[in-house]
C-alpha cells in the first residue's frame, strides 16, 4: 500500500469536502425531539450533506431520523466502527479572528469551529475510508462512520442510532488524542435551584454549555457599583467593563475536562459581589465555588492513581424574576463518587434553602490497555508516527467510545500540541489532519483486513 501516492491524489478532495462541511453552523438549536431536524436545521444539513457524499464515492448510506447517520463499505457479520460528530459548541464570534464556519489557513493551522472537534477528523476518517474501498481493499468486517449530531450536549444521537441500528463490535472516536484514550472518567451533571428575590442582583447570565467554562458573563444590579466594578477591574487585573446598566466579565473558555486552564467569566462577577456587597448568593458561591475546579471546597474532591484528578466545572448561571438556576458538570475518576457528589450537593443547597437536581450519571468507560483493540492501533500508531515512547492513557473528555463499549478514542490531537477544543480561533495543523488520514488509513486496514 503507497499511501503516499494515494492521498496526494485525495487531498484536494479532503480539503473541499471539509471546507464545505465547516460551513454548516450545527451548534445545538432548540431540541425538538420528533423534529424533521432535532438538533436544528444546521445539524441537519451537515448531515445530509456528508451522506451525500458518502452516496456519490459509491457507499452505502443511512440516516436515521436526522439524529445520526451511517456510511458503510464492506461485507461480515462484525462490524468496525468509527464514530464522529458534526456537531460543535457554540461560538462567541467577537472572540475569533476569522469568520468561525469559514475555513482559514494561515501557518499550517486551520482554523474554524470543528476543525479539531469533530468536522475535521470525521473527514480525515471518511478521506481513509475512501482510500482503502478505491483501492479495492475487502474487508472481513463492515466498516461503518457513524456520524451524530448531538455529542457536544448528551449524545441523543447516538441512542436513537443504536435503538435502531447494530452495535458495532468494536472501534475508534477520532475525537480526542494520540496516542491513544483507553478510559474516560465517569461523569455527572447538576442543577442548583433557588430564589433570589432578596438579593442585590437583578439578572445574571453566564454559559451555554456544561461542557464548556464560560467565557463571558452579565449582571444587573439592583444599585450602582459602576465605580466599584471599574476599580476591582483594575486592581484584579480582570477584563470586563460597565456598559448600559450591565457589569460585563470576559473569561477564557476550556473544555470541561480541564477547567483549571479557562478563566470562569461568572467566577469573576460572583468574586466582585462577595467583595463589594452582602449578596447571599455571592456568599454561598464564596462558600462551595470560586476559585476551585476541583470540587474542594464542597468536599468532593478526589484522585485515582490511573483516572487521575476530579474535576469540577461551573458552567451556566441563569437569575431572572427572582429566581435562580446554577448548572455544574463534573469529570469522576471513580463512579461510586457519585454518592459523594450528592450527598455534598445536598448540604450545601440545604444550609442556603436551595434545591438541586441530578441530571444524569455516566459510568466510566474502561478497555484494558492489554486488550487486542489497544495493541493493535498502538502498532499502527507507533509504525506511522515513531513515537515509541508515549503510552495509552486516560482523559477527563466523553466521547462516542463509551457507548459502544469495546471502543476507544484514537486522536487527532498529537502529543504536545495545545489542546483547542471549544475555545476561540480553534485549529487543527495541516501536517496533523494528514497524519490523521495515514493512522486511520492503516487502523481500518488492520482492524478489518
Amino acid at each position: 500500500m503507497d499511501f503516499s501516492e494515494l492521498y496526494k491524489k485525495e487531498r484536494p478532495y479532503a480539503i473541499e469536502v471539509l471546507k464545505k462541511l465547516i460551513s454548516y453552523k450545527s451548534v445545538l438549536d432548540e431540541y425538538k425531539e420528533n423534529s424533521d431536524a432535532p438538533f436544528g436545521i444546521e445539524n441537519k444539513k451537515a448531515l445530509e450533506y456528508i451522506l451525500s457524499v458518502g452516496k456519490s464515492d459509491g457507499f452505502i448510506t443511512k440516516n436515521i431520523d436526522n439524529y445520526a447517520g451511517h456510511i458503510e463499505y464492506g461485507e461480515g457479520n462484525e462490524i468496525l466502527g468509527v464514530l464522529a460528530h458534526l456537531d460543535v459548541v457554540p461560538v462567541n464570534e467577537s472572540e475569533w479572528d476569522s469568520n468561525p464556519f469559514e475555513l482559514r489557513f494561515d501557518g499550517g493551522k486551520m482554523f474554524a469551529r470543528g476543525s479539531l472537534d469533530d468536522k475535521g477528523p470525521l473527514v480525515a476518517s471518511y478521506i481513509a475510508l475512501k482510500m482503502l474501498k478505491d483501492m479495492g481493499f475487502k474487508p472481513k468486517r463492515r466498516i461503518r462512520l457513524i456520524m451524530g449530531c448531538d455529542e457536544e450536549s448528551g449524545s441523543r444521537c447516538l441512542e436513537r442510532y443504536l435503538e435502531k441500528e447494530e452495535k458495532p463490535t468494536l472501534g475508534f472516536s477520532p475525537d480526542a488524542c494520540f496516542p491513544l484514550i483507553y478510559g474516560e472518567k465517569a461523569m455527572t451533571s447538576y442543577d442548583i435551584y433557588g430564589d433570589s428575590s432578596d438579593d442585590i442582583i437583578l439578572t445574571f447570565t453566564a454559559g451555554d454549555r456544561y461542557n464548556v467554562v464560560p467565557s463571558e458573563a452579565k449582571m444587573t444590579l439592583k444599585s450602582d457599583y459602576s465605580k466599584e466594578f471599574e476599580k476591582f477591574l483594575k486592581d484584579k487585573n480582570y477584563n470586563g467593563k460597565y456598559q448600559n446598566g450591565e457589569y460585563i466579565a470576559y473569561g477564557v473558555a476550556a473544555h470541561a475536562m480541564n477547567p483549571e486552564i479557562g478563566v470562569n467569566a461568572a467566577y469573576i462577577l460572583f468574586e466582585f459581589l462577595h467583595e463589594y456587597t452582602d449578596s447571599k448568593i455571592a456568599k454561598f458561591m464564596d462558600e462551595y465555588f470560586l476559585g476551585d475546579t476541583w470540587g474542594k471546597k464542597l468536599g468532593y474532591d478526589m484522585y485515582d492513581e490511573e483516572m487521575k484528578y476530579l474535576t469540577s466545572n461551573f458552567a451556566v448561571v441563569r437569575i431572572e424574576d427572582g429566581k435562580l438556576k446554577f448548572g455544574v458538570n463534573c469529570r469522576v475518576p471513580l463512579d461510586s463518587q457519585f454518592k459523594v457528589i450528592e450527598e455534598k450537593v445536598a448540604n450545601a443547597t440545604k444550609k442556603y434553602g436551595y434545591s438541586y437536581k441530578i441530571l444524569y450519571n455516566s459510568p466510566r468507560h474502561y478497555v484494558s490497555p492489554k486488550s487486542e483493540l489497544v495493541t493493535k492501533l498502538m502498532d499502527v500508531y507507533k509504525e506511522v508516527t515513531k513515537d515509541t515512547t508515549n503510552g495509552p492513557i486516560t482523559i477527563g473528555g466523553g466521547t462516542y467510545a463509551r457507548e459502544i463499549g469495546q471502543a476507544v478514542a484514537f486522536g487527532p490531537l498529537v502529543v504536545g500540541r495545545e489542546d483547542v477544543c471549544h475555545i476561540a480561533n480553534e485549529y487543527l495543523y495541516e501536517s496533523d489532519f494528514d497524519l490523521a488520514v495515514e493512522v486511520y488509513f492503516k487502523a481500518i486496514y488492520e482492524l478489518t483486513k
